[in-house]
């Protein structure tokens, strides 16, 4: 018998307005910014605003973005800043676009550049007229330097390829991305280009959220064509032109931070409404991948310091947090409980942690620990070392680590002339209306994760 204790993107003919707020666009991006990276506590933290934890500000991330999000990828998110407001997102669009082409088409599949792809403008990587291209080469145009062409290029060979008979394989394709998001479960997310430009002849009613992408995000890291992608650090791809010549196309890396800090890759975004935008994956160990998404950041710089930011506040709040913790001791060590003999009506023995170094590694800033003591019921003859029951601990409902309990002491039965003592020494306690034994104690405690916090923002 155990007892429980528990505690609780069609192309563009740009005019001169567009050119003008393409100008402003970029002027505005590229300027210093007067803003201030801020710390709020009405971000949330696994859920709950940061105040209703408890928490201070300055354990909270100080970054210039405007929503953001951390994400593992079993989809628990351990921190949000407006996460889930509709917002324009610029070319993290093209991890859809990714994505889709990855679902219907083989990157050994060849693709022809229309005019439409040659003319499309702003971030491109020179495709021409007539190019033709492997879709592998075109994916990583699109994912290390961002390249509108390839963009509109793999929308239009891919819808080609989703819908054979279709007058109209370029908007057969944005409906896919539209459905993919949908059966991702994103909750406010429209697309209407394969590329994210949400200006001049672009602008309309494209939209997403942080969360939404990131979402996106994760299902594409788990492609492995994608990943390889999205974490090439390539400076050229190559093309056939027209006339059959190969040609050779330089590529920028748009993510700055690539094998930086343990990032393994990401797509960079950027437009006068979205800001610098970003969704990328870090690894660290112990704790391992983690998504991280921003958008209305200010500048290049600013984009990759709130990323860096994210990522440190996220890995910097694990902790290993001790386990065997109590205010008592016998023998030098921690006393984890005193337990019940049921053979004795007033004896008691000593439990102990089996494991007095038992470590847990836990989010300091997830909320309290809470424990579950299981003691056995000790009953006959127990020799010290004894396993007699275990504390498991959880955090957020989740178990996050467990110690066994061990005997102190060695424990005998009575001989016939003690039991008839504890027989006559229980009649007595009958009538007194006291318990038939002594009652046990609970000394384990719960550790408290904000004490071992090492966090400086």
């Amino acid at each position: 018998m155990k007892h429980s204790h528990s505690s609780s993107s069609i192309r563009c003919k740009r005019h001169l307005i567009a050119l003008a707020c393409t100008v402003l666009a970029a002027g505005s991006l590229m300027a210093p910014s007067p803003a201030h990276a801020a710390a709020s506590l009405d971000d949330l933290v696994l859920g709950t605003p940061a105040r209703e934890l408890g928490v201070n500000e300055a354990e909270m991330p100080d970054i210039l973005a405007t929503h953001a999000i951390i994400m593992r990828p079993d989809g628990s998110v351990y921190y949000e800043r407006g996460a889930d407001s509709p917002i324009k997102i610029a070319s993290t669009t093209k991890v859809m676009t990714a994505l889709v082409a990855l679902d219907h088409c083989d990157p050994s599949e060849i693709l022809t550049v229309d005019r439409a792809a040659a003319t499309v403008g702003e971030s491109c990587v020179g495709l021409k007229e007539g190019d033709t291209l492997t879709l592998e080469q075109a994916l990583t145009g699109l994912m290390v330097m961002s390249g509108n062409d390839v963009a509109t290029a793999i929308a239009t060979h891919v819808g080609g390829k989703i819908d054979p008979t279709s007058p109209d394989p370029y908007g057969t394709f944005i409906k896919a991305m539209n459905d993919r998001a949908a059966q991702l479960g994103c909750t406010d997310t429209l697309f209407e280009n394969p590329h994210g430009l949400d200006f001049g002849a672009w602008v309309g009613n494209l939209h997403s959220t942080a969360h939404d992408v990131t979402r996106i995000w994760a299902e594409a890291w788990r492609n492995e064509d994608f990943r390889s992608f999205a974490c090439s650090g390539a400076t050229e791809m190559h093309v056939t032109s027209s006339d059959g010549g190969v040609r050779s196309l330089p590529l920028t890396v748009r993510n700055k931070i690539l094998g930086r800090d343990g990032n393994l890759g990401g797509k960079t975004g950027s437009t006068y409404e979205a800001g610098e935008c970003f969704v990328c994956t870090f690894s660290r160990e112990p704790e391992g991948e983690v998504h991280i998404a921003l958008f209305g950041s200010k500048g290049d710089e600013g984009r990759f310091n709130d990323t860096l930011t994210l990522a440190n506040w996220y890995y910097g709040h694990f902790a290993n947090l001790p386990l065997a913790t109590s205010p008592k001791q016998v023998g030098g060590v921690p006393l984890a409980a005193e337990a019940t003999c049921a053979d004795w009506s007033d004896k008691l023995m000593d439990l102990t942690f089996a494991d007095e170094e038992a470590t847990a590694r836990v989010f300091t800033l997830g909320g309290a620990i809470e424990q579950n003591v299981e003691v056995d019921e000790l009953r006959g003859e127990h020799e010290a070392g004894t396993a007699a029951g275990s504390v498991t601990y959880a955090q957020n409902g989740k178990a996050v680590g467990s110690v066994k309990l061990t005997t102190a002491n060695r424990l005998a039965p009575p001989n016939p002339l003690e039991w008839l003592a504890v027989q006559f020494d229980r009649l007595v306690r009958l009538f007194e209306g006291k318990p038939a034994t002594a009652e046990e104690h609970i000394y384990a405690t719960m550790p408290d994760p904000l004490s071992i916090d090492g966090w400086n923002a």
